[in-house]
């Protein structure tokens, strides 16, 4: 590394389990972020002061007043511009050295088998069920680690998926693709501007060890368990769920087809 990129990412490499092989993988790697809102401003913002190599961002939104509270990569200049460009415009702002690559598109099936081989980590920070079964559905396809996150009031939950680890969970098996839950959009009922900061820089968390995991085979970091994290800030409960695969899973299962049953 160069001395003022050593210089920046110096405290990473003083961690146990990161150090500056990790660093590196970091350098190396490539994230794909679908979704430019509460959760992908501070994943973006995170991953990329973080020295990620390359961030692919993918969102058709456009910057709207009610989002500056919450969507901290946006001022009021940025009113009616695409969300993306200008996200990506912040990012090289304070972090040059990672390669932004922005889609102001809404993906579908074809945008996402063509983008998430590329990746490293795929995260999934949208608001719409239909397109998070839909993440979840080809990151399994494509053996993709996926970081999923929500917020909506004073709540948030995160869920970290690798399919390549084989008694892992994906995200159809807790929440059941065929069983639609009620809409919460934030317009209606409102949500805490730092919760939204919170889950997404969860989000950053993760898809780091991830990379560094999976790119590092010297790391000391231990090897992914998997539980849901809620977190509610209104009583500031923080918990950690287990979960478990489901065998009959309609997305997960045929792809496990030389997976042992779950202990009992």
């Amino acid at each position: 590394m160069a001395d003022q990129e050593a210089l920046r990412h110096s405290r990473h490499a003083l961690l146990d389990g990161i150090d500056d092989e990790g660093v590196a993988a970091l350098q190396a790697a490539r994230v794909l972020i679908i979704g430019a809102g509460g959760l992908g401003c501070p994943a973006a913002l995170y991953l990329s002061a973080s020295g990620i190599g390359q961030l692919h961002w993918f969102d058709g939104d456009q910057v709207d007043a009610t989002n500056l509270a919450r969507q901290t990569l946006f001022g009021p200049d940025d009113i009616g511009q695409l969300k993306v460009v200008a996200g990506a415009r912040a990012l090289r702002r304070t972090s040059p050295n990672t390669e932004v690559i922005a889609e102001p598109r809404f993906v579908d099936t074809s945008l996402l088998d063509a983008a998430i081989p590329l990746a490293d980590v795929v995260l999934d920070c949208t608001d719409q069920w239909s397109i998070r079964q839909l993440i979840n559905a080809r990151c399994v396809a494509h053996q993709k680690p996926l970081v999923s996150a929500a917020a909506i009031e004073w709540s948030g939950q995160l869920l970290s998926v690798d399919p390549r680890q084989s008694e892992q969970a994906c995200y159809a098996c807790l929440f059941d693709p065929q069983t639609e839950p009620a809409a919460h959009a934030c317009g209606a009922y409102g949500v805490l501007s730092p919760l939204v900061g919170v889950m997404g820089c969860l989000q950053a968390a993760e898809a780091i060890k991830l990379i560094v995991r999976g790119r590092h085979p010297g790391s000391s970091l231990p090897s992914a368990g998997q539980s849901l994290t809620l977190v509610e800030l209104k009583t500031g409960r923080w918990q950690q769920v287990s979960v478990a695969r489901n065998p009959q899973c309609p997305v997960c299962a045929s792809q496990r087809t030389n997976i042992a049953q779950p202990k009992s």
